[in-house]
């Protein structure tokens, strides 16, 4: 009886930190007193116990992060499959605490490896420190931790599978580094390769959410200008009856003889004619689902910041498939244009000539957008696309990386580079599905 109270105390321990990590990094800042809640953590405490006392091994690691995860459902009301990814996330960062320990304590005090084993290992003390160490470790990583859970990633199976298949390698390597623990490099050997599991799984993470915020930011972008779209619309509705509104204002002074004012009216008929907008005039051969105020957008904005614009629209793209395309394939075209227009906008941008151009043609069954601009920089082209390959320094590159996957995905779209000594152009073919 009791080595079991044992076991429990030393477990309800641990389940303190797991208890921390919901608190601190699912921002649930108030601890709560419901009795409910309080029977939870004691019925979690008592599972817990059950499997430390008559399991080993990997399979107990298994049994406890489901159990963990189970907490943070409980308690914090979390989703089940981001309280399954908290519970490995919490699980995976628990080795360091635990290497911590287990380095101090035979390289500091000079315990034997057998008495850590035995004695210290899930005992009442060890778990304290291990899980006092891992409050503070999860304090100290609470804003990345946060990102990380709060990312969509948790919602992705596949994330959700490598998280498992990562911990149980871990756990592994691992509980193979307790028993075979000497004062030899074996343990270096260990170490290594449990943190190069742990740094390649949290790569992918970053990587997915990575890409992640910027499909968000194209998505959101396309709302916006579905919007912009309609004004730009409604707009040019506006100006073509105010002009001829002038027009027959200008008829009938023309009628009285008033040069004067026919010469004012004809001054602002002709300052409409010279309008910035008139210069996007072959954008309305594009269809009107948002496509159209995602090039105006974009376009005005490069304006704006004193890039020399020129577009050509073929009107044969204003009744092509391109009006009718799915909504999956019209995602990943603006996802791709937005790339292409936010790299071609700001390499022009740090050019001397400042120029961009597009052009859209629709050549048998396939459409053709070209994106022109000028750089001032050295591109090395076989790396173009390539992991965060990037001429602007560094964290750059995912834009580029994000399109080279849809290419892969999306079988409808093929894209071309050519790399002159001054311009860059690039070339997106869209095939019809038909």
């Amino acid at each position: 009886m009791l080595e079991v109270l044992k076991a429990f105390f030393s477990c309800t321990a641990l389940i303190i930190s797991v208890y921390a990590f919901g608190v601190i990094i699912l921002n649930q800042g108030k601890i709560n007193k419901k009795y409910k809640d309080i029977i939870s953590f004691i019925v979690i405490c008592i599972l817990n116990t059950i499997v430390f006392i008559y399991f080993e091994g990997t399979f107990k690691t298994i049994l406890t992060c489901f159990i963990y995860a189970l907490l943070l459902k409980l308690i914090f009301n979390s989703e089940w499959l981001k309280s399954i990814f908290s519970s490995i996330i919490y699980m995976i960062l628990l080795i360091i605490p635990d290497l911590i320990t287990l380095i101090f304590v035979t390289k500091i005090f000079g315990m034997s490896k057998e008495y850590c084993y035995s004695v210290l290992a899930g005992s009442i003390i060890g778990n304290l420190i291990v899980s006092a160490l891992m409050i503070i470790l999860i304090y100290i990583l609470r804003k990345p931790i946060r990102k990380l859970i709060n990312y969509k990633l948790s919602e992705n199976m596949k994330i959700i599978s490598v998280s498992l298949l990562t911990l149980i390698t871990v756990a592994v390597f691992f509980y193979t580094l307790i028993k075979n623990f000497r004062e030899n490099n074996n343990i270096i050997i260990y170490i290594l390769v449990i943190i190069t599991l742990v740094i390649t799984l949290f790569y992918l993470f970053k990587q997915k959410a990575e890409n992640e915020n910027i499909l968000k930011k194209y998505d959101n972008l396309l709302d916006i200008t579905k919007n912009y779209e309609k004004d730009i619309e409604e707009q040019r509705i506006i100006n073509h009856e105010s002009k001829n509104e002038l027009l027959t204002i200008r008829s009938k002074l023309s009628d009285k003889n008033n040069k004067e004012l026919c010469k004012y009216v004809d001054s602002i008929i002709g300052e409409k004619k010279s309008s910035k907008s008139a210069r996007f005039s072959k954008l309305k051969y594009l269809p009107s689902n948002g496509l159209k105020g995602f090039f105006y957008y974009k376009l005005t904005e490069a304006e704006q910041k004193g890039i020399n614009v020129s577009i050509n629209v073929s009107k044969q793209i204003e009744n092509s498939f391109i009006n009718n395309i799915n909504t999956k394939d019209f995602k990943d075209l603006s996802r791709i244009i937005g790339v292409y227009l936010d790299n071609a906008i700001e390499a022009s941008l740090l050019s001397k000539e400042k120029k961009l151009g597009i052009e859209i043609y629709l050549i048998k069954n396939t459409i053709e957008m070209i994106f022109t601009n000028t750089y001032n920089y050295p591109i090395e082209k076989d790396k173009v696309g390539k992991e965060k390959y990037s001429t602007k320094g560094k964290n750059r590159g995912h834009g580029l990386l994000l399109v080279g996957r849809i290419l892969k995905e999306n079988d409808i779209f093929i894209s071309e580079t050519k790399i002159t000594e001054k311009l860059y152009i690039q070339t997106l073919k869209i095939k019809d599905r038909k």
